[in-house]
C-alpha cells in the first residue's frame, strides 16, 4: 500500500518594511482616536458642562444662539462674519455679573462674550494729553477701580484695536492687543450695534478707546465725535466672558437678566439694599464695612456752605449729621468710615468714588476747585458753594446685615430685617 504524501505547508515572508507599515499606521490611527477622542470630550464638557450634583448646566454661548431668532433687520440678534451681534435699542440682552447689569454686546465665532456695563459707574478723563490707549490713565482706572468688583474666574482677556483713527471713514483694525481683562468700547462696537441710528448701549458722552491725532473719540448722543482727552466723560467697562461659561437662570430681558451659575447672594458693590424703605448701592466692601450711595436725591435742594468750599466745615454736614441722619432711623446699621479727608457715618462722594443711577444728576460731591465746589452734572462742572443744589448722601454700613428677601438687584433689592 502506497504511502500517503504530506502536504508542506509553504511559509509566506513578510517583507520587514511592510510590518513596519503596519505597525506605524496602526499608532497614528490610535494616536489620532486619543487626539480627537479628547478633544471631543473636551468640548463635550464645554458644552454640556454639570454643576457638582452632577446637574446639566446650559452653556451661555449656546443658550443665547439657541433661544434668539436670528434677524436680517430691524433690532434684534444679527449673524456677522461668525459672531452674533446684538442691534438695535430694543433687544434682551441684559445679564447680571456680581450685582452689576451689563448689556451683550455679541456672542464672538469662538463663543466667548462681549459685555458693556448698562450704565456708566462715573465720570473720569481719558488722560491729561494725548497717547494711545495702552498708556492711558483711563485704562488704569479701569483696571484698578472696576476690574476688582468683577469675579476674575468668568473672563478671558479682551481684545481692542491699535489704529489710531484719523476719520470715522477710515476706521480700520489691522493690529489689536489683549493685555487686559477690562476695557472701553470701540468706535466698531458702538456702530455695529446701531439700527435705524439707534442702539442700546444708549446716548450719553462715553469714552471710546480709539484715539486721534490730537482728541480721543467718544460716544455723543447719537452720533461719535472727539474731545480733547482731559474732558470728563462717561466710562463704561467692556469685559470679555469665557466660552465655557454656564447658565443658571434668566431670559435676558430687563426684569429677568441672565445669570450665571457660579453666582451667589452675596453683598458685593453695585448690590442694591432696601434698609427702612429707603434705597441703597453699594459702591465699596470693607472688612467689617459697607459704603453705599443713596438711591435717589434728598427731596429739598441744599446750599453746600455759605462761605466755605470745605466739607469738614460746612453747614452742609452739619445738616447731615445733626439734622438728617436721625430721619433715616436705622442708627443700628450705622458704622463710622473713611470718606474722602473725613470720617463719619453719612456723608457725600467724591469723585473718585464709583457712582451708580446716572439718572442722579446736579448734586455736590466733596471735591474743590478753587473756590468753588465740584458738582456730578450730566458733564462734571463747579459751582459757587452758596448755590443751592442736589444733594446725594452716603453711609458707612455695618456688614453683617440680616437679608429676608430679594435678589440684590435693583428691581428686587435685598431687604434689610429692621430691628
Amino acid at each position: 500500500m502506497a504511502k500517503k504524501r504530506r502536504r508542506r505547508k509553504k511559509r509566506i515572508f513578510v517583507p520587514k518594511i511592510q510590518t513596519t507599515f503596519c505597525i506605524l499606521s496602526l499608532i497614528f490611527i490610535l494616536a489620532c482616536f486619543i487626539f480627537y477622542g479628547t478633544r471631543l470630550y473636551k468640548y463635550y464638557k464645554i458644552y454640556n458642562p454639570k454643576n457638582e450634583r452632577g446637574e446639566v448646566l446650559l452653556n451661555l454661548p449656546s443658550k443665547i444662539i439657541d433661544d434668539e431668532e436670528v434677524v436680517e433687520s430691524g433690532d434684534g440678534l444679527y449673524l456677522i462674519n461668525g459672531n452674533y451681534v446684538y442691534k438695535g435699542e430694543n433687544v434682551n440682552n441684559y445679564i447680571l455679573i456680581n450685582d452689576i447689569l451689563f448689556r451683550i454686546l455679541r456672542v464672538n465665532s469662538d463663543k466667548t462674550v462681549d459685555l458693556v456695563m448698562d450704565d456708566y459707574v462715573n465720570k473720569v478723563m481719558w488722560n491729561k494729553e494725548v497717547t494711545t490707549y495702552d498708556k492711558s490713565s483711563i485704562k488704569k482706572y479701569l483696571e484698578s477701580t472696576i476690574l476688582p468688583i468683577i469675579n476674575k474666574d468668568y473672563l478671558t482677556t479682551t481684545t481692542y484695536c491699535t489704529d489710531r483713527v484719523y476719520e470715522l471713514s477710515e476706521v480700520s483694525c489691522e493690529e489689536t492687543n489683549n493685555d487686559s481683562y477690562i476695557r472701553l468700547l470701540g468706535i466698531n462696537d458702538y456702530l455695529n450695534s446701531l439700527n435705524n441710528d439707534k442702539t442700546f448701549i444708549g446716548e450719553d458722552y462715553v469714552w471710546l478707546y480709539n484715539v486721534g491725532k490730537n482728541n480721543a473719540w467718544h460716544t455723543t448722543n447719537k452720533y461719535i465725535s472727539n474731545s480733547s482727552p482731559s474732558t470728563l466723560y462717561g466710562v463704561k467697562g467692556v469685559i470679555t466672558l469665557k466660552n465655557s461659561i454656564t447658565y443658571l437662570k434668566g431670559d435676558g430681558t430687563i426684569d429677568n437678566p441672565y445669570i450665571l451659575e457660579d453666582e451667589n447672594e452675596e453683598i458685593n458693590v453695585g448690590t442694591y439694599l432696601d434698609i427702612n424703605d429707603n434705597v441703597y448701592i453699594v459702591y465699596e466692601v470693607g472688612k467689617d464695612y459697607l459704603k453705599v450711595e443713596s438711591n435717589k436725591l434728598i427731596k429739598e435742594k441744599q446750599l453746600f456752605d455759605k462761605t466755605s468750599n470745605d466739607y469738614t466745615k460746612s453747614s452742609l454736614r452739619t445738616y447731615l449729621e445733626k439734622t438728617y441722619l436721625d430721619k433715616l432711623k436705622i442708627n443700628d446699621y450705622l458704622k463710622e468710615v473713611e470718606f474722602e479727608g473725613y470720617k463719619g457715618k453719612i456723608g457725600i462722594l467724591s469723585s473718585d468714588d464709583l457712582k451708580f443711577n446716572s439718572t442722579l444728576n446736579n448734586y455736590y460731591l466733596s471735591d474743590t476747585d478753587g473756590d468753588e465746589v465740584v458738582v456730578y452734572n450730566g458733564s462734571v462742572s463747579k459751582s459757587s458753594p452758596s448755590t443751592k443744589r442736589n444733594i446725594r448722601y452716603a453711609l458707612g454700613i455695618k456688614k453683617d446685615l440680616n437679608i429676608i428677601s430679594g435678589n440684590g438687584t435693583k428691581y428686587a433689592p435685598f431687604i434689610v430685617e429692621v430691628k
